[in-house]
């Protein structure tokens, strides 16, 4: 077997570490040694932070990873083609949902391979831009604007296709929605749409629309958010996408609950119940829906069943933000029911729940809000559901 066969098969060896460190691999023995420390090996991590002085192992903080990657730099520069660039962009996007991190350290090594071709400026720029959006999802807004900028520097001001520009404004209108910045990032999303249209991409432009008609939700314009997203619906290709079309429709349910249209809600479930429910996550996330629905039309003990069995579900698999959420609507239905005290104890709950993760300080602002009104015995059921809703947006789709 070959040593770039072994370093695919078996652990990195220390000598193996320091000579990737050192640049005294071959280019084609060290794209396959990154390669196989960016596919998620914890062994060889661990060695790597120890012998490159990273910090404790096993798990090395995010910059000094990319350090080192930018000192490989040089030995990779010979070996870097449009292929290998394209494969590690597609590789990190595959990695949004389940490694965030991870995503982030593909898209800079993207970046790193593509900076080397300087013939291909929209491919460098779309590196950036995906480097960007890892940081985003990372939680680095900071460095996530930087890049997004970069990538916008590197095409110009009327450079790259209108599929290129429409990207750049998709990725940024994720970003302002991130940082709560709901107008511009609507205001991006159209300027996204309408390149769309004009490369006459329907597809691409029905999907803009469903992904405004989320923002506009988060904004808190329910009905508006429904609308909107109905026309998107009505332009995409459900072949092309079809997990898009049940996000879409997913989200759909969402609004009609949270503008009061439950029955509709009730009847929109009912009919893509099937088809929603393809998992445990969806499985959950809908008999919360559930839950809520029944809640609103005064269903309040088979309600409270669905709720409380989503919450347990939602604790088992580690959602703990969506679990705290339905805690809120839980008391809401306490409330109503004559039960402040039980509905006292689970914003309580709730708020405890939300000081052990990473959210908003205007959620933790509600949260004090909310116990100390239901405290003194002054906040109705009506207004307590609000501020669930409220606080369930804040969080940028935490429940969704």
């Amino acid at each position: 077997m070959t040593r770039e066969g072994i370093f695919m098969a078996q652990h990195l060896t220390p000598q193996d570490l320091q000579a990737l460190a050192g640049g005294e691999l071959s280019r084609e023995a060290a794209r396959t040694a990154v390669a196989h420390l960016l596919h998620g090996c914890g062994v060889c991590r661990s060695g790597a932070a120890d012998l490159w002085h990273l910090g404790p192992s096993p798990a090395p903080p995010e910059d000094a990873y990319d350090a080192v990657f930018d000192r490989l730099s040089a030995t990779l520069e010979g070996g870097k083609t449009a292929a290998s660039a394209e494969e590690l962009l597609q590789r990190a996007w595959s990695l949004r949902h389940d490694n965030p991190e991870e995503m982030r350290r593909t898209a800079r090594l993207a970046v790193l391979t593509a900076s080397g071709l300087s013939s291909r400026t929209e491919l460098l720029s779309r590196a950036w831009a995906v480097y960007g959006n890892a940081c985003r999802i990372a939680g680095d807004l900071t460095e996530a604007q930087e890049s997004l900028d970069r990538a916008a520097e590197i095409l110009g001001p009327a450079g790259g296709s209108p599929e290129d520009r429409a990207r750049l404004y998709e990725l940024q209108a994720s970003l302002e929605s991130a940082r709560g910045n709901d107008d511009l990032a609507l205001a991006a999303l159209d300027a996204a749409y309408a390149l769309h249209q004009e490369r006459g991409d329907r597809h691409m432009a029905g999907r803009a629309l469903i992904t405004k008609g989320l923002y506009t939700g988060w904004a808190g314009r329910s009905r508006e958010a429904f609308r909107i997203t109905q026309r998107g619906l009505d332009m995409v290709d459900e072949a092309r996408e079809p997990e898009l079309v049940l996000a879409a429709i997913h989200n759909q349910i969402w609004f009609l609950v949270e503008s009061g249209r439950l029955r509709e809600a009730r009847s929109l479930l009912g009919a893509h119940r099937d088809e929603l429910a393809t998992d445990e996550a969806q499985r959950l996330d809908l008999l919360w829906l559930e839950g809520r629905i029944r809640a609103g039309l005064r269903d309040g003990r088979r309600a409270l069943l669905d709720l409380e069995a989503a919450e347990q579900g939602f604790t088992a698999a580690g959602r703990r933000s969506q679990a705290a959420n339905v805690k809120l609507d839980q008391a809401v239905i306490h409330l109503r029911m004559g039960d402040a005290a039980r509905a006292l104890t689970l914003v309580r709950a709730a708020e405890d729940a939300f000081l052990q993760i990473e959210s908003p300080q205007s959620t933790r602002m509600a949260l004090v809000f909310l116990r100390q009104r239901l405290a003194q015995r002054a906040l109705p059921a009506p207004v307590v559901l609000r501020l669930a809703d409220i606080i369930r947006r804040g969080q940028r789709g935490a429940g969704r």
